[in-house]
């Protein structure tokens, strides 16, 4: 059994800064909505339980598996960057700071993918750590304890310690999960992923590029504007023509 999913549900599963957000953008799109990188639902079963038709994907079978268990959903397995859907839907959500772990041409095939499942005058909204701001990090950030959650399942305190490395292109962030157990013993999962340190320009350009129409963005969930060292890079990109 993965033992992942539910460590990186108890992870994230706090964190609403961005639900506002996205359930404005379902206000103003409409339904169906796709979810890229569902994960374990966080934004996913919020937007469901709001009443909206929702479909949720992701590259991960036992996340997805995980979801299931929390909730009934409208979930598959696939690689989003070859995934093949009709142009029926009204919004596509790409949350989680995933779209700046794909290199470029990924994130070509992605685009692509997205622009042709979206109805005429849809929107995809994608969100990712600013990379001005991770290049202003040092270069090597030893393992720091983040937080303490609960697990899901055990309710046994979980430990959450994390380190990263810089280079020219990429900035590598583990995080290490200490389940701890009554009787002393500790189970660690690590988990690393890279975030691209392109140019906000480049990322802008791909998508236009594409055929979206740069509608709107952000340096944060407040939408307030987006400067050099805001935390995010919040986009939202309407679909040009048919």
């Amino acid at each position: 059994m993965n033992r992942f999913p539910p460590l990186y549900h108890a992870h994230h599963a706090s964190y609403t800064d961005d639900l506002a957000f996205y359930l404005e953008l379902a206000r103003q799109y409409g339904h169906p909505i796709v979810e890229l990188g569902c994960g374990t639902g966080r934004v996913l079963h919020v937007l469901q339980n709001a009443g909206y038709y929702i479909v949720g994907l992701d590259s991960e079978i036992e996340m997805l598996r995980f979801l299931r268990r929390r909730g009934p959903a409208r979930v598959f397995c696939a690689d989003m960057t070859s995934l093949a859907l009709a142009p029926v839907f009204r919004l596509a959500l790409l949350p989680c700071n995933t779209y700046s772990t794909f290199a470029s041409q990924q994130r070509l095939a992605l685009l692509s993918r997205v622009w042709r499942c979206l109805q005429s005058g849809g929107a995809f909204a994608l969100s990712f750590p600013n990379p001005a701001l991770l290049q202003s990090l040092p270069a090597q950030v030893e393992a720091e304890l983040e937080e303490i959650v609960l697990h899901p399942e055990t309710i046994y305190p979980v430990q959450i310690f994390t380190s990263w490395q810089r280079d020219q292109d990429w900035l590598s962030v583990t995080w290490a999960y200490d389940h701890l157990f009554p009787d002393g013993n500790v189970e660690r999962v690590e988990y690393r992923q890279m975030y691209s340190l392109e140019a906000v320009s480049q990322f802008f350009i791909e998508i236009e590029q594409s055929g979206f129409h740069l509608q709107a963005t952000y340096g944060n969930f407040d939408k307030k504007p987006l400067q050099r060292f805001s935390p995010n890079v919040i986009v939202v990109a309407e679909k040009i023509g048919g």
